[in-house]
């Protein structure tokens, strides 16, 4: 009587594990993190703080960064580059003025973070939006 009750517990907690399991496969195809595809197109953004201007970047789909910087106080255009990571964190600067840019991507492909600048020592915040293609 206790092997019968042993081992139908044992097949039991057997097929609790293997249903664990699979939910947890199960939720990780879900709820797993946003491929930088997702992210990929156009942004528009803008700047403020010590210095403020505006900006446009591409993000590939594979998550690597282009675009251009406009700062006001001069006025100025000056390339970009930098990438996205699988989680929405981007990070993109400017080889020239050393202004370098670190944010992340929301839900409704907006761009949130911080900027900051060696020299002159600057700083602030800036906000991008996706550009949404228009349709004839």
């Amino acid at each position: 009587m206790k092997t019968k009750i042993s081992i139908t517990l044992l097949f039991l907690m057997f097929l609790c594990v293997v249903f664990l399991l699979g939910v947890q496969k199960a939720c990780a195809e879900c709820f797993g993190a946003p491929l930088p595809g997702g992210f990929a197109g156009e942004y528009m953004g803008t700047y403020v703080g010590d210095d403020y201007g505006t900006f446009v970047i591409t993000i590939s789909p594979q998550g690597t960064i282009e675009g251009y910087l406009t700062i006001q106080k001069g006025p100025k255009t000056l390339p970009m580059n930098g990438s996205c990571s699988y989680g929405g964190d981007c990070e993109f600067h400017s080889y020239k003025e050393e202004i370098s840019f670190s944010g992340k991507i929301d839900f409704s492909c907006k761009i949130k973070g911080t900027w900051s600048q060696k020299e002159p020592s600057t700083k602030g915040i800036f906000i991008a939006a996706k550009i949404k293609p228009q349709h004839p």
